[in-house]
């Protein structure tokens, strides 16, 4: 019963405040059980340290399937058309669509990229990205960071 009431708790101020949460849990649980606020401290910095890497995992491996999703969809296109792309978590959280359109396309001794102009409705607002994407052995995958960067705070 405790524990659901931490995590429900935990989840109120937002998902990248739960790792500041679970640091303040364990250190106050540790420093507690060991009477010795040192090791609730140290004990609190490594907790909150895990679980904000398990949160960034999680993050980034979402957004690689959005990225994914949109370059699936963009790399069967003709240059000029125009498709609707989505993309639906097992967790429904973060599931995104809009539409696509490659723009241009070109060739390099190395690979083949395409330049995209992309949409994400979100909350009902309709906001515009670009993108280049480039031919690996397996499809198309993301080449650019710069959309990454404004949109989800940190580089994939």
């Amino acid at each position: 019963m405790r524990w659901a009431a931490l995590v429900l708790l935990a989840a109120l101020p937002g998902c990248r405040a739960v790792s500041d949460v679970a640091g303040v849990v364990a250190a106050g649980v540790s420093g507690s059980a060991t009477a010795n606020p040192a090791i609730g401290i140290a004990v609190g910095i490594g907790v909150r340290a895990g679980v904000d890497e398990v949160r960034k995992y999680v993050v980034r491996h979402w957004h690689e399937g959005e990225q994914d999703a949109i370059a699936d969809a963009a790399g069967s296109l003709p240059i000029g058309g125009r498709r609707a792309w989505e993309i639906r978590h097992s967790i429904p959280i973060g599931n995104e669509r809009g539409e696509l359109e490659p723009v241009r396309e070109w060739s390099t001794p190395l690979t083949t990229c395409r330049e995209i102009v992309f949409s994400v409705v979100d909350d009902g607002e309709r906001e515009l990205f670009t993108t280049t994407l480039c031919r690996d052995g397996r499809g198309w995958k993301w080449a650019a960071a710069e959309p990454a960067v404004e949109r989800w705070g940190f580089l994939q």
